[in-house]
């Protein structure tokens, strides 16, 4: 049996910066359980929910990544940072690293809504998707 094929680094530099943190959040909310008893994982999780609100600087971000990788060098807290930092590709191979193709393509299914949002929107607008 194949394996399924990871978003690479080189899809989501497709999309907007953004959309690449609301990715890698998406991916580190599949492995919450990992992460969530780390309170500067949590941090770093909110820090760059804050931040995709405009309620967080870019600087903050980086400050709460830095006390989740320093606090812990587990995968958890590598994601919490790989959230905040925005980079999602790390997440991505961390949610791949529990063996359940089901969250790689679910990461797939949320990829392509964000890369086709747009299009969705319209034809959603238009009364062609119900």
């Amino acid at each position: 049996m194949s394996k399924i094929k990871k978003v690479s680094d080189k899809e989501l530099l497709l999309l907007p910066h953004k959309d690449i943190v609301r990715f890698a959040l998406f991916c580190a909310e599949q492995v919450k359980e990992g992460w969530k008893g780390i309170p500067e994982c949590v941090a770093a999780i909110e820090t760059a929910e804050r931040w995709l609100e405009g309620k967080a600087a870019e600087e903050e971000c980086r400050v709460a990544a830095d006390a989740a990788a320093a606090a812990y060098a587990t995968s958890a807290a590598y994601t919490a940072y790989a959230t905040s930092a925005a980079n999602a590709a790390y997440a991505t191979y961390y949610a791949a690293a529990y063996g359940n193709p089901h969250l790689i393509e679910a990461q797939w299914e949320y990829y392509n809504e964000l890369l086709h949002f747009d299009d969705i929107a319209e034809k959603a607008l238009l009364g062609e998707i119900v």
